[in-house]
């Protein structure tokens, strides 16, 4: 809106600085080129010592903003009655009133090669997308009133949206901005099949296109140490609660199928959802505290980079909390527990990784599992991964608290394996630093082993493992500390009879975190293989007192 200001006489403008106008004649503030970024530009005079508009009303932003002018006591007369403003000025002006006013919307403003998120009045969005700008932030909470495409009431509507826009502006393997979707605190309830319920999110949840972070309102408190403590700050959580609870489908951990709640895809051939963060939520399977079984997986990633989960609280029952495939990415400040089945936290190469931070209570088998690739059956969502001939993992793992898992005969806190469930086709090498880790009350701390070697076809079982260890605390686990072997692991224990790798090196640089003449191993001699341990080879060998009558407790 433009106020107009009378002009009394020509001489007070040539007082004032100002060239000879004509009658009538008005001055206009000039846009800069792109209109919704338009700056107001005040003649020079107008900075008087004597009255100045900034100093009158504060500071006020030259970007989306209205301008308040600054007006010469030379040319005008100002007087405050009664809160309002009375001007009686000398020469004919058009000064923009009030600007844009209302709430407020995040987007990405695209100049050029440029991207950058920055903060406009909703009523300034038409124009912005008009020169390519999106919105960069959505919000999901089931009271909200959608229709706008920046307010949802579920998260599979917020996924929606957002990929659309991706693919449309052809953002598949990078994008200009993050899309940021914040979810309310609260229990969304969600389930694998059609509902008639408007309010239940259809999983899985899919994030196949770049840089999408899914915020859920749990802030995660840590320790003195900095681990989670799975405590919210205030009290505020979003929490996935499925129903019916998940499963997996099928007979065997080698060819079933679980259920998942978010999946994180790299299309082979088409867009990837790298870049994805998951924080702030609990995770829950649908199952009853009381429940011994479990099925389903909370997060499941394959073919992408760059994922974080981080400050997420995993509520236990689930198959695995978090199985990450062919990805790199970190793992931080996460909570787990209650009860597991195959590992809590499942890497596998070829890819790297940054676990730290996390406290992880229960659960299954392993705390944490190392493979350097694994090839299983697919979710219906994600295409099926292709083995290469060699597969590479790196691992990081530091100021872990794993305790509790007492699965018989291996419940292990941190475990690495030279060779993947069915990935026997690939040589296999993983290197893992384990620093800053307290390990306390499983069955073993640590194993370094073999793994899922293939039975029947000795060429395919070769795999090195590099592991670097510091730091580490170890208390009360049931049966050893640590346990290396170039077998199975049930093998090296001698509880069971399988073969071992063929010309395979294990390279260990322990710290004195882990004496070697307190770690139990197995080196049976005719296999080609190398034990190195801080820079000598150990002969052949094994040294083990494994005892299955032994009763371990939480």
């Amino acid at each position: 809106m433009l106020t107009r200001i009378n002009t009394e006489s020509k001489k007070s403008a040539a007082i004032s600085g100002e060239s000879h106008r004509n009658p009538g004649q008005t001055q206009r503030m000039t846009p800069s080129r792109h209109p919704s970024h338009a700056t107001l530009t005040a003649p020079r005079d107008i900075r008087s010592d004597h009255l100045n508009g900034a100093s009158m009303f504060g500071h006020v932003s030259s970007h989306y903003s209205s301008f308040i002018p600054r007006v010469s006591a030379s040319r005008c007369g100002l007087a405050l009655l009664l809160g309002g403003i009375f001007t009686a000025c000398d020469s004919d002006e058009e000064i923009p009133g009030p600007g844009p006013i209302g709430p407020k919307v995040s987007v990405c403003h695209v100049q050029g090669a440029v991207s950058t998120v920055t903060d406009i009045f909703l009523s300034e969005l038409p124009s912005h997308k008009t020169h390519g700008d999106y919105v960069a932030r959505l919000e999901v909470n089931p009271v909200s009133t959608p229709g706008d495409s920046i307010q949802f009431r579920r998260v599979t509507d917020a996924l929606a949206v957002a990929r659309a826009g991706r693919i449309a502006r052809n953002e598949v393997e990078r994008a200009g901005c993050r899309i940021t979707i914040v979810v309310a605190a609260g229990t969304f309830r969600a389930s694998t099949a059609e509902s008639s319920d408007p309010l239940v999110e259809r999983l899985p949840l899919v994030i196949d296109v770049p840089d999408i972070t899914l915020k859920g309102a749990l802030k995660m408190q840590v320790d003195a140490g900095g681990r989670a403590t799975g405590v919210a700050e205030g009290g505020d959580v979003s929490t996935f609660a499925p129903s019916p609870a998940l499963i997996l489908a099928g007979t065997s951990s080698r060819t079933a199928v679980s259920e998942k709640i978010i999946i994180i895809n790299g299309h082979p051939d088409g867009p990837k959802g790298h870049g994805a963060v998951i924080e702030g939520f609990a995770f829950q399977s649908g199952r009853a505290l009381a429940d011994t079984s479990t099925g389903g997986q909370a997060i499941y990633a394959m073919r992408v980079r760059d994922l974080t989960v981080r400050g997420n609280r995993f509520e236990g029952g689930f198959t695995s909390a978090m199985d990450l495939n062919a990805s790199s990415g970190a793992v931080e400040r996460n909570h787990l527990s209650g009860l597991g089945g195959g590992c809590d936290v499942c890497l596998a190469g070829p890819g790297e990784y940054a676990v730290r931070d996390n406290r992880i209570l229960g659960g299954g088998i392993a705390g944490v599992l190392i493979l350097p690739a694994v090839l299983v059956p697919s979710p219906p969502e994600v295409e099926p991964y292709t083995l290469p001939a060699t597969a590479l993992i790196t691992a990081v793992v530091a100021n872990n608290e794993v305790r509790d898992h007492l699965k018989k005969p291996v419940g292990v806190g941190l475990r690495i394996g030279a060779v993947g469930v069915g990935a026997s086709s690939a040589a296999g090498a993983a290197k893992a630093t384990f620093t800053g880790n307290n390990l306390v009350g499983n069955t073993f701390g640590i194993i370094v082993e073999g793994a899922f070697l293939n039975a029947t076809d000795a060429t395919r079982r070769k795999g090195d493992i590099e592991l670097t260890t510091s730091g580490n605390t170890f208390s009360q686990n049931c049966q050893n500390d640590v346990l290396v072997t170039l077998s199975q692991s049930q093998t090296g224990l001698g509880i069971a009879s399988g073969p071992y790798l063929v010309n395979s090196t294990y390279n260990l640089s322990l710290g004195a975190d882990i004496p070697w003449d307190k770690v139990w191993f197995a080196h049976a001699a005719g296999t080609g293989n190398t034990l190195i341990v801080n820079g000598q080879a150990i002969p052949n060998g094994s040294r083990r007192a494994y005892d299955a009558t032994r009763i371990c407790n939480p």
